[in-house]
C-alpha cells in the first residue's frame, strides 16, 4: 500500500485541472466564444495532462531504479548469509580448526557485515527494517554463534597449552564436539529463520 502513496499527488493535481477546467469554462463561463472555450479547454488540459504524464514517469523512474537497489542489497544478504553457512560448514568438516584466529575473525566480519547492512540501509531502501522480528531472530542467531565461536576459540587455545600431546589432542577434540553440536542446534534453526527474514525483504520489493 505505502508504494503507491506517492501517486496520490499526481492523480490529485490531474483531477484538479478537471475539475478547475470544468468550473472555468462551464460553471463560470469565463468565455463565451465557444471556439475560445474550446481552445481554452484544450489547452488547459493538454498541459495538465502533459505535467501528469512528466510527473508519472518521474514517479516510475525513482520506482524502478529503488526496485533496482533493493533487489541487489536483497541478493547481497543471501549471499552474505550463504557464506557465514559455508564458513561454518567448513569448520565442522576438520575435526580442529588448525587457524583458529583466521577462522574466528573471517566468520566475525561475515556476521558484523550482516548488520551493517541492515543499519545502512534501514532508513532508505528498507525503512525500519531493524525493527523486524524476522531481523531481530536472524541477528539474535547469529550473535549466539558467534558468541559461542569465541568461546570455542579461548578453549581451543587453552588445550593447546597443554604439554601432553595425548591431553592437548583429547581436549581438543572434545571442545570441537561440543562447538559443533551448540551450533549445529543453532544452524536448525538460522536455516529456517533465514527464510523469514528473506520473506520480509521481498515484502519491501
Amino acid at each position: 500500500m505505502k508504494k503507491y502513496i506517492r501517486y496520490i499527488l499526481p492523480f490529485s493535481f490531474l483531477i484538479a485541472i478537471i475539475f478547475l477546467t470544468w468550473i472555468l469554462f462551464f460553471q463560470l463561463e469565463l468565455i463565451t466564444d465557444n471556439e475560445k472555450r474550446y481552445a481554452g479547454i484544450f489547452s488547459i488540459l493538454g498541459l495538465g495532462f502533459g505535467i501528469f504524464q512528466f510527473w508519472m514517469h518521474e514517479i516510475n523512474t525513482t520506482n524502478r531504479k529503488l526496485f533496482d537497489l533493493r533487489y541487489e542489497t536483497y541478493k547481497d544478504f543471501i549471499f552474505l548469509i550463504d557464506s557465514i553457512l559455508e564458513t561454518l560448514n567448513n569448520e565442522m568438516k576438520i575435526p580442529k580448526s588448525k587457524n583458529i584466529h583466521g577462522f574466528v575473525s573471517s566468520l566475525m566480519n561475515q556476521i558484523n557485515r550482516i548488520g551493517s547492512s541492515v543499519n545502512m540501509n534501514k532508513d532508505y531502501l528498507f525503512p525500519s527494517l531493524h525493527l523486524k522480528p524476522e531481523v531481530k531472530k536472524v541477528e539474535s542467531i547469529l550473535s549466539k554463534i558467534l558468541k559461542r565461536t569465541d568461546e570455542y576459540r579461548l578453549n581451543i587455545e587453552k588445550a593447546r597449552k597443554e604439554d601432553d600431546e595425548f591431553l592437548k589432542n583429547l581436549n581438543e577434540s572434545i571442545e570441537n564436539m561440543n562447538w559443533h553440536n551448540d551450533v549445529r542446534d543453532e544452524l536448525k534453526i538460522l536455516h529456517k529463520e533465514k527464510y523469514n527474514f528473506y520473506k520480509a525483504l521481498r515484502k519491501y520489493l
